[in-house]
């Protein structure tokens, strides 16, 4: 197909969709009206911090998606990575253990296994923004509401925001008596068990204390042990306080804890070339080595003698938070000055069978010089990380034609990675420690030309410092460096609303992330000596309109961005002939990002409210002359060889990897009432799709995840008011098989003895849903 018929295929269907989702506009006949008796089908007011303070979420100039706590109970969101079914936009990349997870936006989004380097989105817990993204990927709960900000948010939420936030705001205390206890079974075993009490403990002071506890065996199962694994479990617990011992003043403590046992991120073998032996010993041929794995694109098996990964974590940590409302006497009228201090200790011990066998090939390997050791390979280490911060803030009234908010903010995180693999194969053993300080002031306004017509402008000033030292332990190396840098991001824009329920924005903004350094197994003193990898930053432009229509019973939000990335920090990835998954940094020329985002909902009667949203990314490389080749890409194919003797390729023009071009999600509940009945009854549905992606920012043909759609399904009853709730559940009801990951990779094994007989193997990362499951919950609340 020609670039031209593609370009004008993808915007007729683009067209389409933003014609079938903007349909509600265009035909009133479709909404009941008040004259009918039907005045209470308006939508539920949705209010958001997107912008640092509370504001209705249709006021907002920026992208977002906000998902309360009944979409999330609704569609059993547990954690980060099942945020995806409710947001498009949002795409979570899987490593070989938690550690390396990443989270992206619009396509923009850092994947590295070192610590040393910073995240593209932010994730934002009750104003304090976790200091390694890897601690993020922990149950969520007792969650009031989710924001998924989209592109550069920079000014007011900091140098990791460059591509997005996810802002969490976790439940407040209430001031009546209050409990839930929710529990949820599933046939392909997961088990959750969790509780809630809130209320006040005296006049001035209310407490929250929830606790969650969840297990899920997995979908993959190891012949060798018979155990299943790519499951977790984990034990959570928050509690909040509260004391207001005035009218204007308000002090809270959050304490938390998460224990989380891990054995995800296994990739099980889709297709191996016939024949071959692991690492090309005689006494390893793949038939006996794999025995009774069924290799295909379906193969949830593998066979493995070492823990196969995962991770073992801990966190812990709170906040304390004092909000100060100044009297109306006081010069500051109105203000509110807030103190959020932040202290977060996390742990991981992680896992992993580095050989993806259950024999001990070391005792041949390697072949001209065996090593006679009894075993195979595996590697192990931990992760530690301690984040501190200290935010003051001044945020203005919100019923003056000036509505500002700034402060002043404080950061450091103390990070250390140690990993040993062996005893033999890639055999290394290292300790990397690191520590960044950010110092920043910043301020962002709008002003109200007129009644209708409002002005933006934000600017931040930051200060980061970073360090590292890495010792080699094999090689008896050590190295160290210490960064400092300054950056200045900001805002601009407009907002005119037509009426008090449409309005329309239009932005520029600047985003930053700071400088980094790839602390990885593979580092030296070449390395070394190309430190640190340069800072990223962005320029984003957003056209949007927000609308209420037919007396709030509808809304429909359009975002248009075009975004321009520059020194983009990502790490590329290799695998080495013995099945080695090799992963170092990169800092790309250039990217572009731009498309349209659409989110919408309509109260078609007292009890269906349907949702939709939209996502068109086109994100490509604009810049970058010595990308990575593939395996066994060929001088035909653009691979060649520079003059450091690497294997390259030009990737301008491609598209990023696991980036969705297209990406549609919808969703609805509706409730009947059955006469004579002490119960109503509902049904639910949710359903998303996604275009085809590529895994590999090296344009691999054979790491191409073809296009799907996952449809979820569920029906129950509740009480009148809604104190007792049963949800039955099927989940990919059409057993739907897709990745969340795909590798081209022979995995160690080659011809007898080296030969070379064009060795080829894929595997899959099989996400929680890739397999069609059954399930109740049930919802008790006192």
């Amino acid at each position: 197909m020609k670039k031209s018929q593609r370009v004008r295929i993808e915007f007729t269907a683009l067209m389409a969709i933003v014609a079938m989702a903007s349909s509600p506009l265009r035909s009133q006949a479709q909404i009941p009206s008040a004259a009918d008796g039907t005045s209470n089908l308006q939508l539920e007011e949705v209010t958001v911090t997107a912008t640092r303070r509370s504001e209705r979420l249709q006021d907002v100039p920026v992208s977002v998606t906000a998902l309360s706590s009944a979409v999330l109970e609704r569609n059993n969101v547990r954690e980060l990575g099942d945020l995806v079914k409710l947001a498009p936009g949002l795409v979570i990349g899987y490593g070989s253990q938690p550690g390396n997870f990443s989270i992206s936006m619009r396509g923009i989004g850092t994947f590295s296994n070192g610590i040393a380097v910073e995240s593209d989105v932010a994730v934002v817990i009750d104003d304090v923004p976790v200091g390694f993204q890897a601690e993020a990927f922990t149950d969520l709960i007792d969650v009031e509401r989710v924001e998924v900000l989209r592109g550069p948010q920079s000014t007011l939420f900091g140098k990791s925001a460059i591509a997005g936030v996810l802002n969490i705001t976790t439940s407040a205390p209430s001031h009546e008596l209050e409990g839930k206890v929710t529990a949820l079974a599933t046939d392909d075993n997961e088990d959750r068990l969790g509780f809630t009490v809130s209320g006040p403990l005296s006049d001035t002071v209310r407490a929250r204390l929830t606790v969650a506890d969840s297990y899920y065996k997995g979908n993959v199962l190891n012949l060798y042990d018979g155990k299943r694994i790519n499951g977790s479990s984990g034990l959570t617990a928050t509690a909040k306080v509260e004391w207001t011992p005035t009218d204007n003043l308000l002090f809270s403590l959050a304490p938390r804890f998460n224990r989380n046992q891990s054995t995800c991120c296994v990739s099980p073998i889709t297709s191996l070339t016939p024949g071959l032996y692991y690492q090309g010993e005689h006494q390893f041929p793949a038939s006996s080595v794999l025995a009774g794995i069924p290799i295909g694109p379906n193969n949830r098996y593998i066979r493995m003698d070492t823990r196969p990964g995962g991770g073992d974590s801990k966190v812990y940590g709170g906040t304390a938070r004092m909000d100060y409302h100044f009297a109306d006497t006081s010069l500051l009228r109105g203000h509110t000055f807030s103190s959020i201090t932040s202290n977060d200790h996390w742990t991981m011990f992680d896992y992993q069978d580095q050989d993806g066998t259950a024999v001990p090939f070391l005792l041949h390997f390697p072949l001209s010089k065996p090593s006679g050791i009894d075993s195979g390979a595996s590697q192990a280490g931990y992760f530690h990380a301690n984040s501190v911060t200290q935010e003051l803030r001044l945020t203005s009234p919100d019923d003056t034609r000036l509505r500002y908010v700034g402060g002043l903010w404080y950061a450091k995180n103390d990070l250390n990675r140690f990993l040993a693999k062996g005893p033999v194969l890639n055999f290394s053993r290292y300790l990397a420690v690191s520590s960044n300080t950010n110092y920043s002031v910043y301020a962002q306004a709008t002003f109200d030309l007129t009644e209708k017509l409002g002005l933006i402008g934000g600017v931040r000033e930051n200060r980061q410092k970073i360090d590292y030292t890495f010792t080699n332990y094999i090689a008896n190396l050590h190295f160290g460096q210490a960064n400092q840098e300054d950056a200045t991001t900001g805002k601009a824009g407009l907002q005119y609303k037509w009426t008090p329920d449409i309005m329309t924005f239009a932005t520029y903004s600047t985003g930053y992330k700071g400088q980094a350094y790839d602390l990885v197994s593979t580092f030296n003193a070449k390395e070394a000596a190309q430190m640190p990898v340069p800072h990223e930053t962005a320029k984003n432009y957003e056209v949007g309109l927000k609308s209420s229509l037919f007396d709030r019973r509808v809304y429909f939000n359009l975002t248009l961005f075009d975004a321009d990335y520059y020194g983009f920090q990502t790490s590329v990835t290799s695998t080495l002939p013995d099945g080695t998954f090799l992963t170092y940094l990169n800092s790309v020329g250039h990217l572009q990002t731009r498309g349209v985002e659409i989110d919408g909902a309509a109260r078609v009667t007292s009890n269906f409210t349907p949702n939709g949203s939209f996502a068109y990314t086109k994100a490509t490389v604009a810049e970058f002359p010595n990308g990575p080749c593939y395996t066994g890409q060929t001088l035909a194919q653009g691979c060649y060889v520079d003059a450091t003797n690497s294997k390259v390729q030009n990737l301008k023009g491609k598209p990023l990897n696991n980036v969705p071009k297209f990406k549609v999600n919808l969703g609805g509940e509706y409730d009947h009432a059955l006469p004579g009945m002490p119960f109503d009854g509902f049904v639910g549905f949710a359903y998303r799709w996604q275009d085809d992606v590529n895994f590999l920012l090296s344009q691999d043909p054979r790491t191409v995840q073809k296009a799907y759609g996952v449809a979820d399904f569920s029906l129950g009853g509740h009480d009148s008011q809604d104190h007792f709730r049963v949800t039955a559940f099927v989940t990919n009801a059409f057993d739907k098989r897709y990745a969340v990951g795909l590798a081209d990779t022979a995995s160690g094994f080659a011809g007898l003895n080296g030969a070379a007989v064009g060795a080829q193997g894929t595997t899959w990362t099989p996400p929680r849903d890739a397999f069609r499951y059954f399930g109740v919950r049930v919802d008790a609340k006192f």
